[in-house]
């Protein structure tokens, strides 16, 4: 059981298999853990959406928020998508992608997070306001050049490779390229943060400023 029941994480990605690929082994382990991990996916169709929830069933993520809609349809219009779940499931910490991702919707889908976060911590508009703690951007096909964060996944690793095949619509292109990318790149992150695999992040703290966040205000800094 976890150390802090309340404690929670929430993956918001833009492609059902982004969870695998970004951050697979990390649900795993939590959720290993007793910490409830919940999934909100910004696209997908019928097919991708069953291949999604087969393989959040096997990492053990709690809830699945599911949408039927283009690859190209992300756009910051969205934000209330992403407020709406935060407010539903109160995470300590959300996982998503890096704004410095190749891939535009990932680009898009970091930016909507950021927003969401910071919307749903408003007291003065929300009566269940929830404040996030921190923020988690992860890699996937764009390696993260300086992580300040490296999860050790060695015990979820297997759990990890199985969700990933669940992806059936994904997982041949490119003579299996998604699933040769996520054993090389969690070895290479498991040698350099002393673990056999390893799934790397940088670490954000969500926008919060102004007069409504009396909890940023200190009298001293130590």
């Amino acid at each position: 059981m976890p150390r802090n029941s309340e404690s929670s994480l929430l993956v918001v990605v833009a492609h059902p298999d982004d969870e695998c690929l970004g951050t697979g082994g990390t649900i795993s382990v939590h959720a290993r853990q007793g910490f409830p991990v919940d999934i909100l996916c910004m696209t997908g169709s019928e097919e991708r959406n069953s291949e999604l929830e087969d393989a959040c069933s096997i990492l053990g993520a709690r809830h699945v928020f599911t949408n039927i809609r283009d690859d190209f349809d992300i756009g910051l219009s969205m934000k209330d998508d992403v407020v709406e779940v935060i407010l539903e499931t109160a995470p300590t910490i959300v996982i998503t992608h890096s704004e410095q991702d190749y891939n535009q919707n990932h680009v898009l889908c970091s930016k909507l997070v950021d927003q969401a976060v910071e919307w749903a911590s408003h007291k003065t508009i929300f009566d269940n306001a929830h404040r996030v703690e921190r923020i988690l951007n992860m890699e996937i096909n764009s390696m993260i050049s300086f992580p300040n964060l490296i999860v050790n996944i060695t015990e979820g690793y297997a759990s990890a490779r199985k969700a990933l095949q669940q992806h059936r619509s994904q997982i041949g292109k490119a003579d299996r390229y998604y699933e040769k990318l996520y054993d090389y790149r969690t070895r290479l992150r498991g040698l350099q943060g002393g673990c056999k695999r390893g799934e790397a992040f940088t670490v954000k703290m969500p926008l919060q400023t102004g007069p409504f966040y009396p909890e940023n205000s200190v009298k001293t800094l130590l």
